[in-house]
């Protein structure tokens, strides 16, 4: 199984937010079970820069700040593969009726590319039309976990 996972994804576990376990059980069940878990550059890019203000947050001295936004972003580069987008997917993406929200529009294109059977996301609700025509399944942690009986 090919799992893509949207940014707060990532988010949700580094910053250890609401459903950080879920999340990590939902990573931790991937990587046991050999399923292939992906995600897009741009979300590789945004959380860099967010997990950097988050870092700055506790006021470390950059030097130390440094090293774990590396270290954090090392275990991204090792658990995830990229899912490659086209110039061509892009621009679907942009113009899919589906999204008010285009980059979450990206993301689905970039998982739908890839050939992932899933989208695992916290924010659900702007992936709704997508779910709902079919063309890939969208769920949320917890729903991924009671899917597969983790």
């Amino acid at each position: 199984m090919k799992i893509f996972c949207d940014t707060n994804i990532l988010l949700e576990f580094i910053q250890q937010r609401k459903f950080a376990k879920e999340v990590e059980q939902v990573l931790s069940f991937a990587e046991s079970n050999g399923h292939q878990l992906c995600i897009s550059i741009g979300s590789f890019y945004t959380t860099t820069y967010l997990a950097e203000c988050y870092l700055k947050e506790e006021q470390l001295p950059q030097k130390e700040r440094i090293e774990k936004l590396r270290a954090i972003m090392n275990g991204i580069l090792d658990l995830f593969l990229f899912a490659q987008q086209s110039p061509e997917a892009i621009s679907e993406g942009v113009n899919d009726e589906l999204f008010s929200d285009l980059e979450d529009s990206y993301q689905a294109h970039a998982a739908m590319g890839e050939g992932c059977d899933v989208i695992i996301t916290i924010n659900e609700k702007h992936y709704r039309k997508l779910a709902e025509s079919g063309k890939i399944e969208v769920l949320t942690p917890v729903d991924f976990i009671n899917k597969v009986d983790i």
